[in-house]
């Protein structure tokens, strides 16, 4: 007894009522100003803070600089720099028209032509005819025109040697100025010095022969014979 009453006289006491802090707080004292501070804080909650309007606001401030930066300094980039039969255009915006592109053709060769070719031109012994120095390949371009379009199936003779096999119709599935400009590029390369096609004749020949099936070597000689 002696000493709760030694405790309570040495705790600290509230200047204003001359009591122990202690007897000031008590349970239902503290519960009271517990409420008035729920009331003025509020409670912790699950899940993420909202972001700042302001933090928003610059973001999209950014992303509204970077497009106007970027369309300002594309230097006139356009999706048809990587299409291989892109129209050309002249200062003034026009269409231009249609030129034989030797380089668009070897890059087009590359994905149709050379797994039986060769990229050399040279073909393969016995198997698949040479385009390089080959006689079907110079003289009357409707030849060439017509086996890319149409295909070519059976025995061929090529610079002195046989061959028997089968060439798809590849130009059937490729625009005109494609076809052209494979022509042209294996007119061109590999020593060969045969004139360029245009695509205009491509397209007469096309019209002209419709969806046929594969000519057979006889059937183009007798239409455009090797020149002697």
């Amino acid at each position: 007894m002696n000493d709760r009453r030694n405790d309570s006289r040495n705790q600290p006491r509230n200047p204003a009522s001359g009591r122990p802090f202690t007897e000031d707080f008590s349970d239902s004292k503290l519960t009271e100003v517990h409420s008035q501070l729920s009331r003025e804080k509020e409670e912790p909650h699950e899940g993420f803070a909202g972001i700042p309007v302001f933090i928003v606001f610059v973001f999209c401030a950014f992303g509204f600089w970077a497009g106007v930066y970027l369309s300002r300094n594309s230097a006139g980039f356009s999706a048809s720099t990587f299409d291989l039969d892109a129209v050309k255009v002249v200062a003034d915006s026009g269409p231009k028209a249609f030129e034989p592109d030797a380089a668009k053709g070897e890059k087009l060769f590359a994905i149709q032509c050379a797994s039986c070719h060769q990229v050399t031109g040279l073909g393969q012994p016995g198997v698949y005819p040479p385009l390089a120095g080959s006689e079907w390949v110079a003289g009357d371009e409707s030849r060439i025109i017509k086996i890319i379009l149409a295909g070519l199936v059976g025995e061929i003779q090529v610079k002195g040697a046989t061959y028997n096999n089968n060439m798809p119709n590849i130009g059937a599935g490729l625009k005109d100025s494609q076809v052209a400009n494979i022509a042209t590029y294996v007119r061109q390369a590999w020593g060969n010095t045969a004139a360029p096609i245009m695509d205009t004749k491509v397209a007469e020949i096309r019209k002209s022969i419709g969806a046929r099936g594969q000519y057979s070597p006889k059937e183009v000689l007798s239409e455009h014979p090797l020149a002697k």
